[in-house]
């Protein structure tokens, strides 16, 4: 991700993968899931423990570290980089449940415990002795790889109606349970990242015990660099990771096309030596180097709080998820572009800048690429008032 990151193991073992992802993107989409002898491959890589604290015998990379392996995966298959950091960002969050936890039951068998699941409260959790009785339906539970719990994010109920916080909103636990307590729904038919396996997940009537719940946004219990950083603020940056990896990857086929392709009315010369051509290309190209400016600018600031121990502001954490939200706007107009310069070619199944085109429009639905965000940070740039959520 930065020229000021060296290469780490995880890196240069994936990068001996990354042809093999790029040559079964089509298989990888035709599927609906990452072959399980890739993810086998790419898990013996440490892609899936880069956030595990060594600890727990994880890689535990630097956050930029971890967004290049991201972005490398990205350019060779879409799908295959979102599962990858599904997988992969569940370590930060396994994180914040108590320590006990992690050591006796999460990591027990290793650091390569897996989940699936989803952070939005889309279930409802009521208190009774000694845990919580869970029910809900999560979408775009993503991940193709094998799971031993499943996570979901519910709101807390008493006599029917949510409790509500000192913030004035409803109060809310992630929970925890192992994988055979949950089903799954097969809803996933998606116009882009057809191979994430992104379906619903289900539990009814679950009993969830105290310590299988906890905050989402809460205090980690593990010590190490980027667990200290909010988890919203840290999870964030993935994203912006695996749109910049699509549009590197659709530049990169674009100038192959460009270098043999000749125009239907002018077939004495490649496109590549057309000066209008090169006119636009360089300048996608610039623009795809500002989108990487800005992501390495807003994370070094904050792996360097991270590593001095210094607290993430209100507009810090904002500026994070501005810079994620922008990231998705350009990257989705570099490859629109990039589709629409490379002509006929593009739009044949066979080409891997039509499924990029999808991918990236499919990754910038997400949650994390909403623009109310820039709204948020004028706010807190001008000292106007916020909703509680919009705070670390």
């Amino acid at each position: 991700m930065t020229t000021t990151t060296a290469d780490t193991a995880v890196l240069t073992a994936i990068r001996a993968l990354t042809a093999e992802i790029a040559e079964r993107a089509a298989e990888i989409e035709e599927g609906g899931v990452v072959p399980s002898d890739l993810l086998d491959r790419i898990s013996d890589a440490g892609a899936f423990r880069m956030f595990v604290a060594r600890r727990f015998g994880g890689e535990e990379l630097s956050l930029p570290a971890a967004l290049a392996v991201l972005e490398e995966i990205a350019r060779a298959d879409a799908s295959t980089a979102w599962t990858v950091m599904i997988g992969a960002d569940f370590g930060l969050v396994f994180g914040r449940f108590p320590g006990d936890v992690l050591d006796a039951e999460i990591y027990r068998d290793g650091p390569n415990a897996m989940a699936r699941g989803a952070f939005a409260p889309k279930g409802v959790a009521v208190p009774e002795d000694g845990g919580y009785r869970v029910s809900g339906q999560w979408p775009l539970a993503s991940g193709s790889y094998t799971h031993q719990w499943v996570m979901g994010n519910c709101i807390v109920l008493k006599d029917g109606q949510p409790t509500m916080t000192g913030l004035g909103v409803p109060d809310t636990r992630l929970v925890v349970v192992p994988a055979g307590e949950a089903t799954f729904v097969s809803t996933w038919d998606s116009v882009g990242l057809r191979g994430t396996n992104s379906n619903d997940v289900v539990l009814n009537d679950v009993f969830v015990p105290e310590r299988h719940a906890t905050q989402f946004y809460g205090p980690p219990s593990v010590d190490a660099p980027v667990f200290t950083l909010p988890v919203q603020v840290a999870l964030a940056p993935t994203h912006a990771a695996v749109v910049l990896g699509i549009a590197e990857g659709a530049l990169e086929d674009l100038r192959a096309i460009a270098k043999t392709k000749r125009p239907a009315f002018n077939p004495g010369m490649r496109v590549a030596e057309d000066p209008v051509f090169q006119y636009r290309l360089g300048l996608l190209q610039t623009r795809l180097a500002t989108v990487r400016a800005l992501i390495e600018r807003e994370v070094n600031v904050i792996w360097e709080a991270a590593l001095t121990g210094a607290s993430i502001t209100d507009i810090a954490g904002a500026r994070v998820r501005a810079m994620v939200a922008w990231s998705h706007t350009e990257c989705v107009e570099i490859v629109n572009s990039a589709f629409g310069l490379a002509g006929s070619n593009a739009m044949y199944r066979s080409s891997s800048l039509q499924r990029r085109l999808r991918d990236v429009r499919t990754a910038a639905q997400h949650v994390s690429a909403t623009a109310e965000i820039y709204q948020i940070l004028g706010a807190l740039l001008t000292g106007q008032d916020v909703p509680p959520a919009a705070r670390i």
